[in-house]
Order: structure tokens, then C-alpha cells, then sequence
């Protein structure tokens, strides 16, 4: 059902240190704004860097290291949770795609969480380059960032939007 799998993506700091040079192209995914995250459970926080904006270099980093089925994804988002931010619980797709990937690049405390049948939380050990295996209606979500932590980022690879 769940599975972490380990080393996925090779890169994870270049991917960084390269999202961060274009930190200005980050879309505020927040109440009021355009890419507000709205869930059942309530708005979110985060910032997320949509393929569109990307440089050609960042674009290339990412793809980089990828399966070449994984450089089929029609949606290539970083997102990027500064200290504070957070993402409410949700399951993925709600219609616009039908498949995903989640890849951690950085995180300096496990955030992610996902829910069982039982509604009971499990937390994932974000380790960089890890790609989380999960069902797409499989409810999940991001714990607020503390003030303490470096912002936390992942990419997300989606097909069929």
C-alpha cells in the first residue's frame, strides 16, 4: 500500500540549490491568493514552483536522474514549505490527474503523514531522493514547518492533467 523507496533521485541538492536561485518564480499557495490549496480540512501554506516557470537548467536537473517513464509526467511542481507553512490533510487527483509521485529533496524533521483505513497517522522518514509509493486517494498531509527548520522542499510529478 505505502512503500519509501530509497535513493530514487540522485540530486536532490542540485535540484535545490538551483530552485533557490529562482525563488522569486515560487507561486504562494495561501488563502486569497491564485494556487490557494484548499482542502476539506482548510486553506494551506506553502509555495510551489510549476514546471512553466522553471529554467531550462532546473528543468534539466530535475529530469536528470529520472526514469525515462518519470520524464513522461505532463506536471513537474517543487514545493516548497518555509517555516510555519503547512498543507492540509487531502487525498491528491480530486480529478485533475490520475497518477502522482512524491519525491523528498530536503526536510530537516519528518512532516509528512498519511492516514490508514483506521484514520490512524503514520509518519514518513523523509529521507532526500526517497520517492513516497502511495495510493493517489490515499489521505495525507504536511505538519507545520517549525521556526527552527530550513524550508522544507519535494517534488511532485503528476500525469494525466
Amino acid at each position: 500500500m505505502v512503500n519509501l523507496i530509497k535513493n530514487y533521485l540522485k540530486n536532490p541538492d542540485e535540484i535545490i540549490d538551483l530552485a533557490e536561485k529562482e525563488a522569486d518564480k515560487f507561486s504562494v499557495r495561501a488563502p486569497g491568493q491564485r494556487y490557494n490549496f484548499n482542502t476539506q480540512y482548510g486553506d494551506s501554506s506553502l509555495k510551489s514552483l510549476f514546471v512553466f516557470n522553471m529554467s531550462e537548467p532546473l528543468k534539466s536537473a530535475v529530469l536528470k536522474t529520472l526514469s525515462p517513464e518519470d520524464r513522461t509526467a505532463e506536471g513537474i511542481t517543487i514545493n516548497r514549505y518555509d517555516p510555519g507553512d503547512f498543507l492540509k490533510r487531502h487525498v491528491d487527483a480530486q480529478g485533475q490527474y490520475w497518477k502522482f509521485k512524491l519525491i523528498f529533496l530536503r526536510s530537516d524533521m519528518p512532516h509528512v503523514v498519511w492516514y490508514d483505513s483506521n484514520n490512524a497517522p503514520h509518519v514518513v522518514e523523509e529521507e532526500p531522493g526517497s520517492y513516497l509509493e502511495m495510493p493517489i486517494n490515499l489521505p495525507h498531509e504536511v505538519t507545520q514547518i517549525g521556526l527552527n527548520e530550513r524550508p522544507k522542499y519535494s517534488l511532485v510529478l503528476t500525469w494525466g492533467i
